[in-house]
């Protein structure tokens, strides 16, 4: 061994007994972190209460599931939050959020009333933008996103009031066809079923499902019948012995949102607060604040041979409609 390798070797056995002298066996496993807001706030212009979700992350020593269903440990006891309308450069107008008792279902967690924060609608009209700020108690710098006002939608002018799956698909007129309106990036279609349901007496029923997920033309707006009559058995049940049921109508609701939408619902809807957002427009936190648009068309009713498959088709005679 020549003296420059001998001299290295020396060098680093004296580097591993220092190390090893100075290690101890009360090793940190894991360096609890502060805690990051989360907040989900979806606008909808036309709701009459607005409700706003803020949680935050955590950390600490223990089983996840365990520190997850203390409340202290997901939830902040009081903010300072508000809504804001902006018309360009200028803010002219505000308001405010409160506690709420409305819960969401936590699925494996515990449910805690007022982890949800709310605000009545007074908006007015003319902004062009909406700012969310949320001060937070020890934090230097309050939370705050901004998203532009998206343009109003109007329900179908041309409208027939009548689904007829046959003998073509029905093709669903949804409003601004082929080209979104300003600041219009999400389309989907839900539709609210109502029925009646016989037990001793007519009960009135409803279930509301979603029928098309972001609508793109062509193909994203026709609507097949074992499409359409699946997602019937999906939200119905089947009938037993004592119940028998009648057809009332349909409501087609058209829900538009902003670019934030489609994330909003793959992370907020699906994950709650389990799950960060692959992507986010929430500033010193994480989530999303978007908006949404909706218009509704009331009381239409199904083609005759439409109905004559819901009562009698091999897809949806287990949910035992009858005609009348």
């Amino acid at each position: 061994m020549n003296p420059f390798t001998r001299f290295s070797a020396t060098i680093a056995a004296v580097f591993l007994l220092i190390n090893f002298s100075s290690c101890s066996n009360d090793i940190d496993l894991l360096d609890p972190a502060d805690p990051i807001p989360v907040v989900y706030f979806q606008i909808n212009p036309a709701d009459k209460i607005f409700y706003l979700t803020l949680t935050r992350s955590f950390s600490g020593d223990g089983n996840g599931y365990n520190l997850a269903r203390d409340p202290n440990q997901i939830f902040y006891d009081s903010a300072d939050i508000r809504l804001e309308g902006w018309s360009d450069q200028y803010k002219v107008w505000e308001t405010e959020f409160k506690h709420s008792d409305r819960t969401k279902i936590p699925g494996i967690f515990s449910e805690v009333p007022g982890y949800c924060y709310e605000a009545v609608n007074s908006l007015p009209y003319g902004f062009t933008s909406y700012r969310l700020v949320i001060y937070l108690p020890g934090m230097s710098s309050p939370i705050f996103s901004r998203i532009p006002v998206m343009s109003e939608i109007s329900a179908p002018s041309k409208f027939d009031h009548e689904i007829a799956l046959y003998p073509d698909v029905y093709k669903i007129n949804f409003p601004g066809a082929l080209e979104y309106p300003s600041g219009i990036a999400y389309r989907q279609l839900l539709c609210e079923f109502h029925y009646q349901e016989y037990e001793v007496t007519w009960v009135d029923r409803s279930v509301l499902f979603t029928v098309r997920k972001d609508m793109i033309p062509p193909g994203g707006d026709l609507l097949y019948p074992d499409m359409f009559f699946n997602l019937l058995v999906k939200n119905i049940k089947p009938i037993n012995d004592t119940i028998s049921r009648k057809f009332i109508s349909i409501d087609l609701i058209f829900l538009v949102g902003d670019e934030y939408f489609n994330n909003y619902l793959d992370t907020y809807i699906n994950a709650g607060n389990m799950d960060l957002p692959p992507k986010g427009n929430i500033s010193n936190g994480y989530g999303l604040f978007t908006m949404v648009r909706s218009v509704k068309n009331e009381n239409m009713h199904l083609s005759q041979r439409t109905f004559d498959s819901l009562w009698n088709g091999e897809i949806t005679r287990k949910l035992g409609f009858v005609r009348w």
